[in-house]
Formats: structure tokens, sequence, C-alpha cells
């Protein structure tokens, strides 16, 4: 009797054995068949590998096709992405009003990345509705996620578009905060200093509008590196630097500001051996600073 109990148990664990083994066996669907059977996640994600693979060439037209399957199935991130597929041309002419279309869609569904694109490409691509990107932007002032990015888009938006003093203190302002919730932002440092600069959020001060360009500048923002240079040009700003500002301008021209490009080019002329010695060296300090110099093992 001992020794059928024993067998039998021995047939049952082996019988678990086997199903264990079979179900191991069993093959998982892949995200193309997921997506064939209509599920809205699975045709998102491999549209987007397929449009933006790690390796190996994009297949941008059947990519879009899923993503487009997904996006009609309700997801928000498929319209996001469709939105930046026309905006940028990914595989396809540029489209802007597509894209606007593709992006409202998301941001209709809540989504608050989608709203950020769709309230940048009103301000760049439909000047006359600034309104309707301000709006969209206030509204995200408090999101855990892209708050700090909207509060600097709107700082952008106020600074250089506004008309108002009290426009103005508030982009100085929004831009502080900004900063604050998010510290990698170095735009904000640029519009902080302008503020100082002028007086829009108090007193003049230009050592605290230097001090932000700076940190601006060592962050790599090139338009900080161009108002700092300017200041170390303008006579109203205490004793003139061409030098810093040579240096300056150089860096923001290797950072693409092609104003920045002319402006060094006309200050090299002007400067004797000595002084283009000094530019050198303080070129390579503002290199380390930057984080710029190779290192060796």
């Amino acid at each position: 009797m001992l020794r059928v109990c024993l067998l039998a148990g021995l047939v049952a664990v082996s019988g678990a054995d086997s199903l264990a083994w079979s179900q191991t066996l069993t093959p998982q669907p892949s995200l193309r068949e997921l997506a064939e059977i209509g599920d809205p996640q699975a045709a998102f994600d491999y549209g987007y590998d397929l449009t933006f693979p790690e390796n190996g060439e994009p297949d941008t037209v059947t990519g879009r096709y899923w993503l487009v399957q997904s996006a009609d199935d309700g997801f928000a991130p498929a319209n996001a992405v469709l939105g930046m597929i026309y905006r940028d041309g990914v595989g396809v002419e540029p489209d802007i009003d597509r894209a606007r279309s593709f992006f409202e869609l998301a941001w209709q569904a809540e989504d608050s990345f989608a709203g950020l694109d769709l309230a940048d490409l009103i301000l760049f691509e439909y000047e006359v509705e600034r309104a309707t990107a301000i709006a969209i932007l206030e509204q995200l002032l408090d999101d855990e996620e892209v708050g700090p990015l909207a509060g600097l888009a709107l700082a952008e938006t106020l600074m250089f578009d506004g008309e108002t003093d009290t426009e103005h203190a508030r982009a100085v302002t929004l831009a502080a905060d900004a900063l604050d919730r998010q510290p990698g932002l170095q735009r904000a440092h640029y519009i902080i200093g302008i503020g100082a600069a002028e007086g829009f959020a108090g007193p003049v001060d230009q050592t605290a509008a230097r001090s932000a360009w700076e940190a601006g500048s060592e962050s790599g923002d090139s338009l900080a590196m161009m108002a700092l240079a300017d200041s170390w040009l303008d006579t109203d700003w205490g004793i003139p630097d061409p030098v810093e500002a040579y240096t300056l301008y150089s860096l923001a021209a290797d950072l693409g500001a092609g104003d920045a490009a002319e402006a060094a080019d006309t200050l090299a002329d002007t400067l004797d051996d000595d002084a283009r010695t000094e530019a050198d060296q303080r070129r390579r300090d503002w290199e380390d600073r930057l984080g710029w110099t190779a290192t060796s093992d």
C-alpha cells in the first residue's frame, strides 16, 4: 500500500511538472499579434518600436499605421506621438495643421505632455492664437511632471511677447519658480537675469543679472552667454572686458548661436597678441566649468 501511495505521489508531481513545463513552452504572443487582436497599448508599442527602433532602420510607414490604430482606439499617447511625427516630419512631410490636430486629441484626453507640445506649436506657428497657448500653459502650471516646463514656456512668452511691466514681472517669478522645481532648466537663468537688469521684479541689479547669466552660461545656455558677453562690453556696467566678451561669444558660437559667431569675429580683430593669449586661457577655464574638457583615464 505504501508503495502504491508513493508511486501515485510521484505521478502527481511528475504530472504537475509536465504541466508547468508545457506552459513554459507555450509561446507568448508578440507585440504584433497583440496589436492585431486589438490591444491599443501593444499597437502603440509596436508602432513606436518600428518608427524609432533602438537598432536597425526605421519602418515609418508600418509604424505609423499601428500608431494610427492605437490612436483610433483612444490611446492618448499615440495621438501625441503622431503629433510629433507630423510636426517634425518623421517619415512624412511636415504638416503643422495635422500635428496640431493630433496634439489636441491627446490634450483633450488629459495628456499633459501633449498639452505642452500643443501650446509650444501654437506659440511658434499660430501667433494670432497666443492667448490659447497661454491658457493651456496656465492649466499646466500645477502639473507635477510638466509644470516647471510650462512655467518656463509661459515665462518666455510673457517676457518676450508681453507688453506690460506686470507681464514682465510675472515672467521673472515664473522662471524662478520653474528653476526651483527643476534646477536643470538653464533658460530660466537668462530670464531671471533680464529681470534683474531691467528692474522688472525689483530695483535694477546688474550684479544679480550677471550672476544669473553666469549660472546660465555654466549650464550651457547660449543666450545667457551672449547676454553676459554684452554686459562686459557695456560701459554702463563698469569697466569693459573685451577678452571675457570674446570668450563668451566664441563659446556661444560653438553652441550654434549665429549672432555670437559674428560678434566673436568682430571682437577678434580688435585683440592684440597678449589679449588673444589671455582669451585662450579663459576659454580653457570656461571649458572646464562647462565640463567640455576631456579627461584621461
